[in-house]
């Protein structure tokens, strides 16, 4: 019962969190019952994949191994991509002389950056760490939790951040200096002070924690990986 109960728990994992933020992300662009059942669908891929490399103990583990460091490097283009834009943004609100057309220009290179980290984290990496993963020991406790605090960023972004950041993505692209007002509006549009970027950085801070139990050294060499398992987390 127990092992029946680890095969289909990490899948319902997989299947909450791709649909909830798959979801979100497309409702801006699709009916919400589409947008669920595309969710729904790319999760049964992804289940579909991460359980065929889950067959053979070396593919398993020089997949679980590469999602891991993939996510290391997604996330840190996020959290230290995301301080330095959000720092930049702020510094340049400060300039007498700062226009619309500038601030709306050194806005939208974010954007690329922004789907660059999260399409294949939200779509790929952390779905497939919560499968692959899912057996007693550090690293299922640290996928479960950087899974549950992406989730969280995620669900924010879309409800808060993504509605005003895509409006000024947008806006009118005046050449005139703006005004005290202007200034207040569009660090409010912008989020300078958005707070993210600290959970981004955790997120990678867990990831990278995880990089240090490596699946492929375990399976190449049990006994020496050994002390560095924790018994039935």
């Amino acid at each position: 019962m127990k092992q029946r109960t680890d095969q289909v728990v990490p899948f319902v994992l997989v299947a909450v969190f791709t649909i909830v933020v798959q979801g979100l992300s497309l409702m801006e662009f699709l009916p919400l019952p589409v947008a669920l059942l595309i969710g729904a669908a790319w999760a049964v891929i992804v289940g579909l994949a991460a359980r065929w490399a889950s067959r053979g103990p070396t593919r398993s583990a020089w997949v679980e191994d590469s999602l891991v460091a993939l996510g290391c490097v997604t996330m840190a283009l996020f959290a230290f991509g995301g301080a330095v834009g959000l720092l930049m943004l702020g510094t340049a609100l400060d300039s007498s002389s700062i226009t619309g057309e500038t601030m709306v220009t050194m806005f939208l290179p974010s954007i690329p950056i922004a789907i660059a980290a999260n399409v294949p984290t939200e779509l790929v990496i952390l779905p497939g760490l919560l499968i692959l993963g899912w057996r007693p020991g550090t690293r299922r406790v640290l996928y479960v939790t950087a899974a549950a605090l992406y989730f969280v960023h995620r669900i924010w972004t879309y409800l808060v951040f993504a509605p005003d950041r895509l409006d000024f993505a947008a806006a009118e692209r005046s050449t005139a200096a703006l005004t005290p007002a202007e200034k207040e509006q569009f660090a409010a549009a912008l989020h300078v002070d958005d707070p993210r970027w600290i959970l981004n950085l955790v997120i990678f801070a867990v990831l990278l924690l995880s990089a240090f139990f490596s699946r492929l050294r375990e399976v190449k060499d049990p006994v020496a990986a050994a002390p560095r398992r924790t018994r039935d987390i």
